[in-house]
């Protein structure tokens, strides 16, 4: 295992170079000038000059792109044009709200998109199984950002649910630990918080996570047909075992392998995908900061987000190889 672990490190290193690299050229392709962005269109040429020198944009794109792996292998992401920040302090202040949001999309994907793809497998053809394909179409098929406006104008606005944001006020607001109000909220004993943001982080991670729904439901249902027409589990019948039993100690496990490299994929669309989320939802997390650092062309800012964003997709599919070992202990890493 030590050997596959080192081959997989090695080959993240090589992917988030690749990764960096790439949108390090196609930003600075882009035909726009982040001076003309951050100081408008009425922008003198000496301000632009004096503006690019100061951030260094007026050096050759060999020399930016060096410095860039310079002082990044130094832990150093770059400073914020738009804040005039380090990047890596907007990331700790914004990335836990990304990372709560697409966390509990993924839990609320697998918790819902599991159980009904295993009723659709046991009520194959019959109206359960037609529901739920349904369901799943209207998933995979609808936009999130549409969805997401549907939900604020039904819960939110018509309804009165509570409104965008991550909290009601501030006096909700957990005493910050990890970042994650959920876990913060919970640690510190703070139950009017957690029911508080829980409330919050519902509709914007359903939104977030109905295409996940989808996906989870027609793969869970196809791998568990699979599943149930093997041999063993028609043995396992024979010998009198109940239903329940076959399916939660014989078919659930392997039924789950597809489903767990789905689970994979999705948190990392999850992440990268969720700027449209959290700006339909005010959500004060890393896509929101993402968005207004595009429209200000923040280079550096930009290149924090798709970085973390890409070491966090890496070690989530990492940790979906390992969980594969776990399940069918016939899988050899």
């Amino acid at each position: 295992m030590a050997k596959w672990l080192i081959r997989r490190f090695l080959l993240l290193i090589f992917v988030l170079w690749g990764i960096t690299t790439l949108t390090f050229i196609i930003i600075a392709a882009v035909p726009r000038n982040p001076a003309i962005a951050m100081a408008g269109s009425q922008s003198s040429p000496e301000q632009i000059e004096k503006f690019n020198k100061r951030w260094g944009l007026d050096k050759p794109l060999a020399v930016r792109y060096y410095e860039f792996y310079a002082y990044l292998l130094q832990g150093d992401m770059g400073t914020s044009i738009r804040t005039e920040r380090p990047v890596a302090l907007e990331m700790r202040n914004f990335f836990p709200a990304t990372f709560e949001l697409a966390t509990v999309s993924v839990v609320l994907s697998f918790l819902i998109g599991v159980p009904l793809g295993i009723v659709a497998a046991l009520k194959r053809n019959k109206w359960p199984d037609q529901v739920t394909r349904f369901v799943s179409l209207i998933g995979v098929s609808t936009p999130n950002f549409w969805f997401g406006l549907i939900i604020l104008l039904v819960f939110y606005y018509l309804l009165g649910g509570v409104g965008p944001g991550r909290v009601t006020s501030a006096a909700y607001e957990p005493t910050r630990i990890t970042g994650l109000y959920l876990i913060d909220s919970l640690v510190t004993g703070n139950w009017s918080s957690f029911v508080d943001c829980l409330r919050h982080i519902i509709m914007p991670a359903f939104a977030l996570g109905f295409f996940g729904i989808g996906i989870v439901t027609r793969m869970m249902r196809s791998s568990m047909i699979d599943t149930l027409s093997k041999d063993y589990i028609k043995a396992a019948r024979a010998r009198g075992l109940s239903l329940f039993r076959v399916i939660t100690n014989h078919a659930l496990r392997n039924s789950l392998i597809p489903v767990l490299t789905v689970i994979g994929v999705l948190y990392g669309a999850y992440l990268g995908g969720v700027i449209v989320i959290e700006v339909v939802f005010s959500w004060p997390g890393l896509g929101n900061f993402a968005y207004n650092s595009i429209l200000k062309s923040d280079h550096p800012a930009i290149m924090g987000v798709v970085l973390v964003i890409s070491i966090i997709y890496s070690l989530v599919n990492l940790v979906v190889d390992v969980l594969y070992r776990y399940l069918d202990p016939r899988i050899k890493f």
